[in-house]
């Protein structure tokens, strides 16, 4: 497919075009966040390397924009495969230098049309909002998607505030008689494997999604493993803690290490089961797991997360910490007719 002097192609992660095609996220990534490393080309490849795999959650398709033989943009599809099948991700990019060309627009049109070849109905993508100027929303706006969510994104710098974390902790092992902690790294305990796998779907239904449209994602032990062994092979340490009750685990969060960036650290999920909470759960594991982060990792100087503001006890957990704002997260999707 081209247009005017610009190309696409398809590509896999071990094609010769892959490392330019990485390295247009890093580009994009570089111009919005100077002072931050971008993602490394190695979990561009094991992403791509997992969505070939049989048997998983999801697969997809990349494409590269290429004026003569320079990849210029990038386009990643994900296609849920055990809930949610008719939707599509959507991961667009292109470099900076070549920027309001028709690059992005010429790869918008070409996730529409693998999106419905693949019978996908919706489209979601993602924007970091580093500003207003976000060049993501002004492309997404004119071509018809809707806002349907938006995440502050809060950074906490560490070492944590001692007296900080202390208050919380103290009040949270109060209100949290009869619960247990554990902490783990990279692989949830087998006797907790089933208990890890309903709190991830209950996290697809009770953390907010705007109006986004997606529905209940199904989990079991297997996907819980597959989602371990994609971050292991993306380079990833899972740091994780745990709040149990008569011997099930009803609490837990997860705190995720990029080994090529040591001084970073993203949160990821936090749940409490709904039928628990209101004993500060969510703090005791998230206190539970930066003590250990403390020791095991004391190189890590910032962690970043992101929740909606109507996701009130989890941000007040997070602001009870040290967290403070930091830019934020929209989630857009487009409706295919």
């Amino acid at each position: 497919m081209t247009s005017s002097t610009t190309t696409l192609v398809e590509l896999g992660p071990d094609d010769a075009l892959f490392p330019a095609w990485c390295e247009v996220w890093a580009a994009s990534e570089r111009a919005d966040r100077p002072d931050e490393a971008p993602r490394p080309a190695a979990e561009h490849v094991a992403l791509g390397r997992q969505l070939v795999e049989p048997g998983g959650s999801r697969d997809g398709t990349h494409r590269a924009a290429l004026v003569g033989d320079d990849v210029v943009g990038a386009l990643r599809l994900l296609f849920p495969l055990k809930d949610n099948t008719a939707t599509a991700i959507v991961d667009l990019a292109v470099h900076p230098h070549h920027r309001r060309r028709g690059v992005g627009a010429l790869l918008h049109e070409e996730a529409l049309r693998l999106a419905a070849a693949s019978g996908r109905t919706a489209l979601i993508t993602e924007i970091d909002e580093v500003n207003s100027d976000a060049p993501g929303v002004s492309f997404a706006s004119a071509r018809g998607w809707t806002c349907d969510l938006t995440e502050t994104r809060r950074d906490l710098l560490l070492p944590v505030d001692e007296q900080r974390l202390a208050a919380l902790e103290a009040d949270a092992r109060a209100r949290s008689a009869g619960y247990e902690l554990v902490t783990w790294r990279d692989r949830t305990p087998e006797e907790f494997l089933a208990d890890r796998a309903l709190l991830e779907q209950r996290m697809s239904t009770d953390a907010p999604h705007g109006d986004l449209p997606t529905e209940e994602e199904r989990w079991d032990g297997e996907r819980v493993r597959e989602y371990e062994a994609a971050s292991a092979a993306r380079g990833r340490t899972l740091l994780s803690a745990g709040a149990v009750r008569d011997g099930r685990m009803v609490a837990y969060t997860d705190l995720q290490l990029p080994r090529s960036r040591p001084g970073i650290a993203q949160q990821a999920g936090t749940l409490v089961l709904r039928e628990h909470r209101g004993h500060r759960l969510g703090a005791l594991v998230k206190a539970a797991v930066l003590r250990r982060l403390a020791v095991e990792f004391p190189q890590v100087r910032r962690i970043s997360t992101y929740n909606a503001d109507s996701n009130t006890p989890m941000v007040a957990v997070n602001e009870a910490l040290g967290f403070v704002p930091a830019g934020r997260l929209t989630m857009w999707s487009l409706r295919l007719a």
